[in-house]
């Protein structure tokens, strides 16, 4: 039974008593100081021992050793994104390091997950207290006090249908001691061409050479990095250096030619930080900088280089203690500077861009939880106020934000968030090089036929500086029980004015508002659409996310040694409108039913995670309801595309070859028994396992051409196979 072999470890068996405040003592008088909290204190014969690595605020979810490794990643990056699916902490959640903020956090997301003691997801206070941006949730790491590991990995995969093949291999060295480590790595990969005459497109490729061209690109790619933490005093250093080339090699047909392009890229980065403590302020400060050159040849002659250089820093403190806590202040503030030189058709233009940001918040804690008075009705409320002005070449901006936490009892938040900004352009969406995209295929309204178009991508110079409000309200409990219940549910409005975007979905509307975007030939057949970003006028979007974690407990008959978790998660979001004006004087589309490109109304996500002993599994199932794309605005007609709902389900097994309870062989170990031992692992993970393929009609129940089973999603169910092993 499922329930008896992947249930869950007790998590309270594993981790050491924790030091949340005081230390009891039976004599008043007796006073004791922990002035190192990883060193035992003793006290009329009771050991008393800090956690190692714990954050200002408890945290509202932990995960330990053995849930970390049930992720199934291959490193700590992809065990952040692993929590940011599964516990909806968000997409780019700070992440401090040992309890404390770094200078540069990225340069631990290459150890493996066992170089992890436990990862906690603090509660959205946090990150006020540490300095985060508005709404933005913080992810504690706390690793091993001494970890050191050699690791191979080799990976191949191939769609069921053949066609083409990807393989890859990595290898990695990693070490800490205490405060010092070290990572570096370097990974090799190289993907086969897809061509169109391996696939059934219902129909056959004309002219010669048309066989050749290219659904996915021959690509190859060659990456390394090496990152470098090292205590200096009171201070911690950090560097890291990275660098990657790439090449492809796509065939389109451009017009009536079948062209064969050639795309190069290297890029080359480096950065170097500090932290510490200064003046009574938490001190962070990082210098990075990055050169990288392109060259597209086939399609178009394109050559461009880019060089940038930045600074970013911050700094933060209590400022005073109030009864109800401590008022925090967070300063924060960065740097940067752009050089770009494209050089097309031997017409060669040089741009550079500058930026400059200065941030700020207070942290004001107005109740805190008490027996007695105020604080026994209203719990924890905790406010914070910001904002921020940025010059830039492309515009100026500022930003005004306030959030609100309540916790009225223990394991009941409610959280609120209101911001207005007027932001300035990226660099990357103005100053990026034009370039020809792999073709895709698209259906054509106007013509009523799918046809295969080249996409042109890159910069766009004339965006406007954008304007947004954006209002968050979310409420959460849990964890409860033996279980860990936890669940929240949030509303989300946002609304945009010259919004930065891409262009939506082919309609007669869309066309008619952007005609130059769209390149016919004489025929009036559609070639090329040009999907730069754009300033749209206006965009309105109100939603609602919930979700739903638990852990099933571990069952009696399970030894106190054997290890075993199942942890679900269950993720549903619901679409309550979605408004948009392309431009200024056209009418308002309403996308939910259709207008300007439809889009879903509901999507929901399902993921298990489990492991026990040698084993372990991962599964994910995603679905999309089913939506409608209106030829014309306002009204339903029978050429509209009606787009089935569809669901996709991904599935890994894993298997490590030798057993994973050996004993930690160093004392000073955490995490309980070694939670990876030398030896071979292998992962067998099957992607879209049923083979399900996008589906649409037309509004009159016709088949939707464009909509065959390999026009959308050539590439359906694949096989990945991963062999890793510890040396």
């Amino acid at each position: 039974m499922l329930w008896l072999l992947l249930a869950t470890l007790d998590a309270a068996g594993l981790g050491e008593a924790s030091f949340d405040g005081p230390v009891p003592t039976e004599a008043p008088q007796q006073v004791v100081t922990l002035t190192n909290l990883d060193d035992p204190v003793r006290v009329d014969d009771v050991e008393v021992r800090g956690r190692r690595g714990a954050a200002r605020v408890p945290p509202e979810t932990e995960l330990n050793g053995a849930e970390i490794d049930a992720l199934g990643a291959y490193d700590i990056g992809e065990v952040l994104d692993r929590i940011g699916e599964t516990l909806g902490v968000g997409d780019e959640p700070m992440v401090i390091v040992n309890g404390k903020r770094v200078a540069n956090s990225a340069v631990f997301s290459g150890f493996p997950p066992d170089a992890l003691v436990r990862a906690e997801i603090l509660p959205p206070q946090a990150g006020a207290l540490y300095g985060g941006a508005p709404g933005q949730r913080v992810v504690n790491l706390v690793l091993q006090r001494r970890f050191s590991s050699y690791d191979g990995r080799m990976v191949g995969s191939r769609p069921t249908q053949g066609g083409t093949s990807s393989l890859s291999a990595d290898l990695r060295r990693s070490a800490i001691a205490g405060d010092n480590t070290h990572q570096a790595g370097v990974r090799v990969s190289r993907d086969s061409a897809l061509r169109a005459d391996e696939r059934d497109r219902g129909h056959e490729e004309e002219g010669a050479g048309a066989g050749a061209i290219t659904l996915r690109p021959r690509t190859e790619t060659v990456s390394a990095n090496v990152n470098l933490t090292r205590s200096l005093g009171q201070w911690a250093g950090v560097f890291s250096l990275n660098g990657q080339a790439r090449e492809s090699r796509p065939v389109s047909r451009l017009g009536a030619d079948i062209v064969e392009g050639r795309r190069q890229s290297e890029s080359l980065g480096a950065s170097a930080g500090l932290s510490g403590t200064a003046l009574g302020w938490s001190v962070q400060g990082n210098m990075n900088g990055q050169a990288s050159r392109s060259r597209d040849e086939g399609f178009a002659n394109i050559r461009s280089e880019n060089q940038s250089i930045g600074f970013n820093g911050s700094a933060g403190r209590t400022l005073m203690e109030f009864p109800t806590g401590a008022v925090v202040a967070n300063l924060s503030g960065s740097l940067a500077g752009t050089r770009s030189i494209l050089d097309r058709d031997q017409v060669r233009a040089t741009t550079n861009y500058q930026i400059g940001e200065a941030r700020g918040s207070l942290t004001i804690p107005l109740s805190k939880a008490a027996e007695t008075g105020t604080g026994r009705v209203l719990g924890d409320v905790q406010a914070t106020l910001g904002g921020s002005v940025r010059q830039s070449s492309g515009g100026d901006g500022d930003e005004v934000n306030a959030a609100l936490v309540w916790t009225p009892k223990k394991g009941v938040r409610l959280n609120g968030l209101w911001v207005a900004s007027s932001d300035s352009v990226p660099d990357l969406q103005r100053f990026e090089p034009v370039y020809f995209d792999t073709p895709v295929v698209v259906f054509d309204f106007q013509t009523g036929e799918a046809v295969e178009i080249v996409p042109i991508r890159g910069g766009n110079p004339d965006l406007r500086p954008p304007r947004s409000e954006r209002l968050s309200v979310t409420a959460s409990i849990g964890p409860f029980t033996r279980w860990s219940l936890a669940a929240n549910l949030g509303y989300q409005r946002t609304e945009l004015t010259d919004g930065i975007g891409a262009l939506p979905d082919l309609t007669e509307d869309v066309e008619a508002a952007f005609p130059d975007r769209f390149q016919r030939d004489a025929n009036g057949r559609l070639t090329s659409i040009d999907f730069r970003p754009l300033n749209l006028s206006s965009t309105l979007t109100e939603g609602l996310t919930s979700s739903l974690n638990f852990n099933l407990p571990r069952p009696a008959c399970l030894a106190a040694h054997e290890a075993a978790v199942l942890r679900v998660s269950l993720n549903y979001s619901l679409r309550l409108s979605n408004t948009q004006s392309l431009a200024a004087g056209l009418p308002e589309l309403d996308r939910l039913k259709g207008d300007g490109g439809g889009v879903s109304r509901q999507e929901a996500r399902a993921m298990l995670d489990a492991r026990r002993g040698r084993w372990g599994v991962n599964a994910s199932a995603r679905w999309q309801d089913g939506y409608r794309t209106r030829r014309f605005g306002g009204q339903d007609g029978p050429g509209d595309l009606i787009t089935a709902p569809y669901t996709a389900v991904d599935l890994k097994v894993s298997f490590q070859m030798t057993s994973t309870s050996v004993r930690a062989a160093n004392a000073d170990e955490e995490g309980g028994p070694r939670r990876r031992s030398a030896g071979l692992q292998l992962s067998l993970e099957v992607s879209n396992l049923f083979d399900a393929r996008p589906e649409a009609r037309l509004g009159d129940g016709a088949p939707a051409p464009g909509y065959g089973r390999d026009w959308q999603d050539p590439i359906g169910r694949s096989v990945r196979l991963s062999l890793q092993r510890r040396f």
